[in-house]
């Protein structure tokens, strides 16, 4: 069984997504936690204790050919989600999807196909799938469609079936009922898709007059417009009518408002926005609700009377942080990597534009300061920790300093040797004077760490004690004695100093 699902849900195998979970409402609110990215192998016994509730495993889809099996769209939507309405919606299109409980009380939309294929193929028919579905605003999983390097990991999904049969992450079967994991496996064999049919999966979209407007007009009028969104709606359409229609734009926008609404709105309301029109010209309001909810942008820029080549700003998602003291980090710019070298690049919109310049070919248009503060601020409030490289860390950089000081430089018979430098092992502890360390061995190494720091360093991540020894109370650093991997290994003595 767990070989099974292993199989399903394969994806990145050096690194995993980890969530510590904080408290449950128990109200249908989200689930509180802290999650972040350990670099470390996928092993079997993570997709065990997954299943059998100890703690719950996170894969990043994308592995390291840009290639995945699986993809999901990510509902975030929490208290009273009804998955049989989503279950329905997605027979009612034909399409071949299953549909779990995530976490939270949302839903985990997932494609699965049986052999590779490219994490763009994926991410670009899941994104035309979302628009359909009323969910345009959703995460896609992959979050990227290439990883920048091997120090790039992407970002991960929290898989369903945690705690096996005894899970509240359950699949739906096509009648809206929660199944258990035999059934899910069953799910999966019926609605894998080879990546020759995702190539030629078709996205059912409404055939209409609106055929050539942005693809958000269609599927309201398809779908009709509630309450709290028919003004922005109306309005929208109205900037599409008044470019397709220039002489009866009016009568359309009447007729939009009789038929694309649940409930239309007074001629009142409906004379306001043809007056607002009337004054100037106006773009899409795409940013919107209801429209955003529905937006296909790459399809959009296809239409006649859609967005066309207007320079958007992109949507920035999925921070990444590599927590080092100086860090540095991933996001994702309309679904394309980014890296960025420093917190400056996030602070500085200048430097965040030239990255975008070098590394993704384009530069995004510049906003105001204070929504470019109001966009990191939300980037930042959700963004993803992530474990270093190996080695990256300071503290782990003067760990492999101290260790080659105390092992492969030179030793000293003696602790009154020690002011001339050194190291003086005895009783399973080496001994060393703190200012030969750094001065003749760290400085020498261009270490750019400050004096004082990296004493309090030493104490606080290494495992170093401040001591006097000897009669004149020598101040010495103490640290638990190295293994000496290499048994021929002989280490340097200090030559003694010529009496004259």
């Amino acid at each position: 069984m767990i070989e099974r699902f292993k199989n399903i849900f394969i994806g990145l195998e050096r690194a995993h997504g980890v969530t510590k979970v904080g408290h449950s409402n128990g109200n249908g609110t989200k689930v509180q936690g802290k999650s972040f990215i350990k670099r470390d192998t996928v092993t079997d016994e993570l997709w065990q204790n997954h299943l059998q509730g100890v703690e719950s495993l996170g894969i990043i889809p994308i592995n390291d050919d840009n290639q995945c099996q699986w993809g999901c769209i990510d509902i975030d939507s929490y208290a009273g989600f009804d998955h049989k309405k989503l279950v329905n919606k997605i027979k009612s299109l034909d399409l071949p999807l299953v549909v779990c409980r995530s976490k939270s009380g949302g839903a985990h939309v997932f494609l699965f196909t049986d052999n590779y294929v490219t994490a763009k193929l994926m991410q670009d028919k899941l994104t035309q799938i979302k628009a359909v579905l009323g969910y345009s605003g959703s995460e896609v999983f992959p979050k990227q469609t290439e990883l920048k390097s091997e120090d790039d990991t992407g970002n991960f999904l929290n898989l369903p079936y945690f705690n096996g049969d005894g899970t509240t992450r359950y699949a739906f079967n096509n009648l809206g009922e929660a199944v258990n994991l035999e059934s899910f496996f069953g799910l999966y064999d019926s609605t894998k898709i080879t990546a020759q049919q995702l190539e030629e999966l078709q996205i059912k979209r409404p055939v209409s007059e609106h055929s050539d407007g942005p693809p958000c007009i269609e599927l309201m009028a398809q779908n009709k417009v509630g309450e709290g969104g028919r003004n922005n709606a109306l309005f929208h359409y109205g900037v599409y009518a008044k470019n397709k229609w220039p002489d009866n734009w009016k009568s359309k926008v009447v007729v939009f408002n009789e038929t694309a609404m649940e409930k239309p709105l007074s001629d009142s309301e409906v004379d306001i926005i043809t007056k607002q029109h009337d004054k100037k010209e106006w773009g899409y309001k795409c940013k919107d609700e209801p429209m955003c909810s529905l937006c296909d942008k790459s399809l959009c820029r296809t239409r006649k009377f859609g967005i066309g080549e207007e320079i958007m700003f992109p949507n920035l998602t999925d921070l990444q942080v590599i927590d080092l003291e100086d860090p540095y980090y991933y996001m994702n710019v309309d679904g394309q990597r980014l890296k960025l070298e420093s917190v400056k690049h996030l602070r500085q919109q200048s430097l965040f534009q030239e990255s975008c310049m070098v590394q993704l070919k384009f530069r995004p248009p510049t906003l105001k300061e204070k929504d470019w503060v109001v966009v990191t601020n939300q980037l930042l409030n959700n963004a993803e920790i992530t474990e270093p490289a190996e080695g990256l860390r300071t503290e782990d950089q003067l760990q492999n300093h101290l260790q080659e000081y105390c092992l492969n430089r030179v030793s000293v018979d003696s602790k009154d040797d020690l002011p001339r430098g050194g190291t003086w092992t005895n009783n399973g502890y080496h001994h060393f004077v703190f200012d030969k360390f750094y001065h003749s061995h760290l400085m020498r190494r261009r270490w750019d760490l400050g004096y004082s720091r990296t004493a309090e360093m030493l104490r606080e991540k290494c495992g170093c004690e401040d001591k006097r020894i000897g009669k004149n109370k020598l101040s010495v650093y103490v640290v638990k004695q190295f293994e000496i991997k290499d048994e021929e290994y002989k280490q340097k003595v200090l030559k003694e100093e010529a009496p004259y």
